[in-house]
């Protein structure tokens, strides 16, 4: 009787279960390292599996009973062997169709998941293209990416060349608290060397797939931990060459991040970057506007002066001119003097004014008691006094216009007050003050006394103090007007850099 169990065939078959069962092992371990299908497709790909030999064994079964219907029945048969030799092919017929199953899911979740990206980032992108401020800018950003629930968190660092560190300015999913203790810089320090000091001195998206399994990441474990964070990205946020800072995406799973997510990304973070580019330059253009509004309001205030202070004492002139020639009298000539000399202050004044609305650019710092008392040996006179009180210290200004400053508070002081005024200049917690000892200025009057034209003395431009308050807002300063202990007048000058004392000055 004819058997196959010497038939080489034969042989050669039942070798392949084995084989194919050492082939669903190496697959198994594939799986099981992540090569073939992301991590939370394994149990979908196990579910095929069973379903794979449930249905490569009911197959053998189908047909074993066929032949046995028709074929008489062999001792040598060994049915339930038969029926397990086929599992293997039917575990390996299952993973086959489970990876092909998880890839078109993964694929699909993917698509779905970059569309809600790209319909994400179109909206923000729309919602940037008209904000004015940065501020806003960055809020708008962030509340969009945390609402379309893409990611856990959200928040927008502006880098600070000077310091090096990127300071936090806006987020969204994260809670107060945590961001003011995020701590980023770009030096070589630990906090320099994680993915957002990567991403400020290389301009490009830094990824982490697992925080965890990056030491550069390791200053900020305990932080992520805390938040749940497994991935992240941080997203340069720049134009041309200008770095202005990143933002940065937290998520709760690992391996978020992927190429073409990455790319939507980036070029997020180019269209912010144009956005603070155009806010930066709209912001200059409104400040040159206000400059030329500035400007044309002084003119506006010289033309009047020029159109009416100036031609009183002409007309006087003229005037007593005319006399002198009728009558040959000479003390016309001296009456026209007097006009002249007035015209004359006036048009000094006139052009002081003029030169003050340009900011200082150029800072030094100054001994100002040398200055206060180069001012006082100009405007001063030999009944008035000069009272220095305390240290002034060392100032940051512009030396010339300080003086100019100085010498029209203290003609001021002497114009209003009696001969023998006392002036005195001394510090404050963040300036200096001018003080006199005069009359002083009733309260309703003190916002006015500021403006071009206003004086009460007789023969008095009225620039004067405006002159110090055009020079002040040019350094930066802040000057108000209140009572001094002697009820005289006292001018208080705010946010001036004074350094050391002159007797620490070297």
């Amino acid at each position: 009787m004819y058997t196959l169990a010497g038939d080489p065939v034969y042989a050669v078959l039942s070798v392949v279960p084995f084989v194919a069962s050492i082939g669903v092992g190496l697959t198994g371990i594939g799986i099981a390292r992540g090569q073939f299908v992301p991590p939370r497709f394994v149990d979908r790909v196990l579910l095929w599996m069973v379903a794979g030999i449930i249905a490569v064994a009911s197959l053998n079964a189908w047909i074993m009973a066929g032949v046995l219907l028709h074929v008489p029945w062999s001792p040598a048969f060994d049915p339930t062997g038969e029926l397990f030799s086929v599992i293997p092919f039917g575990v390996l017929l299952g993973v086959l169709v489970g990876i092909y199953d998880a890839r078109r899911l993964d694929q699909q979740r993917s698509i779905r998941r970059l569309n809600r990206i790209n319909e994400t980032l179109r909206i923000a992108t729309q919602e940037i293209v008209n904000v004015t401020d940065r501020d806003v800018l960055a809020r708008a950003v962030c509340e969009r990416l945390v609402s379309s629930d893409l990611y856990d968190g959200v928040w927008i660092g502006q880098y600070d060349p000077d310091d090096g560190a990127v300071n936090p300015v806006a987020s969204a999913g994260l809670s107060e608290a945590y961001v003011e203790s995020i701590d980023v810089t770009t030096d070589d320090a630990p906090t320099g060397r994680g993915a957002g000091g990567r991403a400020i001195k290389t301009g490009e998206i830094q990824r982490v797939e697992d925080v965890y399994a990056d030491p550069s990441m390791k200053p900020w474990w305990d932080m992520f931990e805390r938040l749940g964070v497994e991935s992240l990205a941080v997203v340069p946020i720049a134009h041309d060459d200008t770095v202005y800072g990143f933002f940065s995406i937290y998520a709760d799973r690992p391996e978020v991040f992927d190429e073409r997510e990455c790319e939507v990304l980036s070029e997020l973070g180019d269209s912010i970057g144009h956005a603070v580019t155009s806010i930066e330059a709209r912001d200059r253009l409104a400040e040159r506007e206000r400059e030329l509004a500035r400007q044309n309001e002084r003119l506006e205030e010289f033309a009047a002066v020029v159109s009416h202070d100036l031609r009183s004492p002409l007309n006087v002139a003229e005037g007593f001119l005319d006399l002198a020639r009728e009558t040959g009298d000479d003390e016309h000539f001296d009456r026209v003097e007097s006009a002249l000399a007035r015209m004359n202050d006036l048009i000094d004044d006139i052009l002081t004014l003029a030169r003050q609305g340009d900011a200082v650019d150029e800072f030094e710092r100054v001994v100002f008691r040398d200055v206060v008392e180069r001012a006082w040996s100009t405007a001063g006179t030999s009944a008035a006094s000069l009272r220095i009180d305390g240290d002034l210290g060392l100032v940051s200004c512009d030396r010339s216009r300080l003086r100019q400053l100085l010498e029209n508070l203290f003609r001021n002081a002497i114009e209003h007050g009696a001969d023998d005024v006392t002036v005195t200049v001394g510090p404050t917690a963040d300036g200096f003050y001018v003080a006199d000892d005069g009359p002083g200025i009733p309260e309703s009057e003190r916002e006015r006394v500021f403006d071009v034209g206003y004086t009460t003395a007789e023969g008095g431009t009225g620039f004067g103090l405006n002159i110090v308050r055009e020079i002040a807002d040019a350094h930066g300063w802040s000057v108000s007007l209140v009572e001094s202990e002697d009820g005289g007048a006292r001018f208080e000058f705010a946010s001036v850099d004074v350094a050391a004392r002159e007797s620490d000055a070297v």
